[in-house]
């Protein structure tokens, strides 16, 4: 454990920095705090901010944690807005740390347009045992709390209150190199409630985690909350250099905490061991460092703890041919350039070879499967009005960073009828999206069919759409209706 002097610095809206290439904006929340009533965000590149990471510090500023970490230039990539602030010199989430942390959550809820049940609350070393009790707090009587953590984390934390004591009294006695911070720890805690042994009920309803406690006690309120506490674990160092025992650090509580959560029916309380060592952005050696934090692991996590689609880690519950030479992308739906689209789910893209080349007889040829959240009646109507939203969007998007003159962008209109149905298609459509060919600057007429396929999987619909410029008899039709042909449906029930 550290605990940073605080140098307090004017700063402005954007700070360049070697560690972040995103612009970084300072939103004042409290104008009558002018130290620290401020906190860092940045913004997802893509604007659309699916879900919120606010990491909380203390004795320490904000700006200092952007050269300690990458998770807001991984956020950046993963439509997540980073916050970060500082708590002050706060220990505990006592009445008014608990009042900063609501009035941040509704400041960030106002500016961001966040949603507040979106949130993945995370404390760093002290601040850690504060995000802690708050989430159990938010948990426990949601209606008083801004904040309702989707999922926690926390690194380097001491998560029992009287546990900390204890650390700080051995510390004392082993005239340890943590020997000033435990005497400032013991100072400031006696001050501020009493001493620990005096005013125990008043440290109980502080800790967030009691190892003493027989009976479940604070924790049971995040039995059911995704949670992650970091450690670095590497004792041969601590031993080698500090002289410390396990027993020195921050980790035999933490460890009995999760013991305690699984034990009480806990699914996802995770114990993370780092496997690097806690490096400061200095080249300091020291275990409490956020960089024991896999960032691009965390982001990974956080996206799958908010129910954000990640193409990186998304396994699909089909199998779809790739053929040689074919490309592929998924992405979520609705499109980020489609925000009209009125279905939710994932899309699954086969790009012939020669999409983008407008020599090749496979030019603006493709197929693609949406995996749709429901079930699903799919009509003309619905279907043409959902190709119009992603094709009119999908041309917008390209107008500007294309460069396209306006007297050459065109109107997109798509045309649906049903037809008989083909194979073992539910249905099948067909029909033309007219449009403007961003590629190659010129209107293009896109001949479609559309499958709709039995998905055999409880609220999920499948629809199959081939596409192409070429006329309907065209050999490129045949490589794409063999792709169709091989989707292989999953052996779920169906609902």
């Amino acid at each position: 454990m550290k605990i940073m002097l605080v140098v307090l610095l004017t700063v402005i809206q954007l700070f360049p920095s070697q560690a972040t290439a995103q612009p970084t904006e300072k939103i004042v929340f409290d104008k009558g705090d002018s130290a620290t009533g401020y906190y860092l965000a940045v913004r997802p590149k893509s604007n659309n901010i699916k879900g919120t990471l606010l990491l909380i510090t203390c004795f320490n500023v904000p700006e200092n944690l952007l050269s300690e970490t990458r998770l807001h230039n991984v956020a950046y990539a993963n439509d997540l807005l980073t916050v970060y602030v500082s708590m002050g010199n706060k220990l505990y989430a006592d009445a008014a740390a608990i009042d900063r942390l609501n009035k941040i959550a509704q400041s960030i809820a106002a500016t961001f347009a966040a949603d507040t049940a979106r949130f993945v609350l995370a404390g760093y070393d002290f601040a850690g045992n504060i995000a802690l009790r708050y989430a159990e707090l938010a948990t426990e009587q949601p209606a008083s709390y801004s904040l309702h953590p989707k999922a926690f984390f926390a690194v380097d934390a001491p998560v029992d209150l009287f546990g900390l004591w204890t650390w700080c009294e051995r510390q004392i006695r082993r005239n340890s190199r943590s020997v000033g911070d435990a005497k400032y720890i013991l100072d400031f805690m006696t001050k501020d409630i009493g001493k620990i042994t005096d005013k125990a009920d008043a440290w109980r309803k502080l800790t967030p985690f009691y190892k003493d406690d027989v009976a479940a006690g604070h924790e049971r309120f995040l039995v059911n909350m995704p949670l992650r506490l970091y450690y670095d674990t590497d004792m041969e160092w601590q031993l080698a250099e500090r002289g410390n025992s396990l027993y020195d650090t921050n980790m035999p509580d933490a460890t009995e905490l999760i013991s305690r959560l699984l034990q009480q029916g806990s699914k996802k309380a995770q114990f993370i061991a780092s496997k690097k060592a806690g490096v400061r952005s200095n080249g300091m050696r020291s275990p409490n460092s956020l960089s024991i934090v896999d960032e691009v692991d965390c982001i990974h996590w956080i996206k799958k703890e908010l129910d954000i689609f990640d193409p990186f880690t998304w396994k699909p519950p089909y199998t779809l041919p790739l053929p040689a030479g074919w490309g592929t992308e998924h992405f979520a739906l609705p499109p980020d350039f489609a925000p009209t689209f009125t279905w939710k789910g994932v899309e699954d893209i086969r790009f012939h070879p020669g999409w983008g080349d407008t020599a090749s007889k496979g030019y603006w040829s493709y197929a693609y499967l949406w995996w749709l959240d429901g079930k699903l009646s799919v009509t003309e109507t619905s279907l043409q009005q959902n190709l119009h939203a992603y094709y009119a969007g999908l041309v917008g998007r390209n107008i500007e960073p294309r460069h396209i003159p306006a007297n050459k962008v065109v109107p997109t209109e798509v045309v649906i009828k049903k037809a008989k149905p083909l194979g073992n298609d539910i249905e099948t459509f067909t029909g033309t999206i007219r449009m403007l060919d961003y590629m190659a600057q010129r209107p293009m007429t896109l001949n479609c069919i559309v499958h709709m396929k039995e998905s055999r999987t409880a609220g999920k619909s499948a629809i199959f759409i081939e596409v192409s410029p070429q006329a309907i008899n065209h050999p490129v039709w045949k490589e794409m209706d063999k792709i169709a042909a091989g989707f292989v449906i999953p052996l779920a029930p169906a609902e």
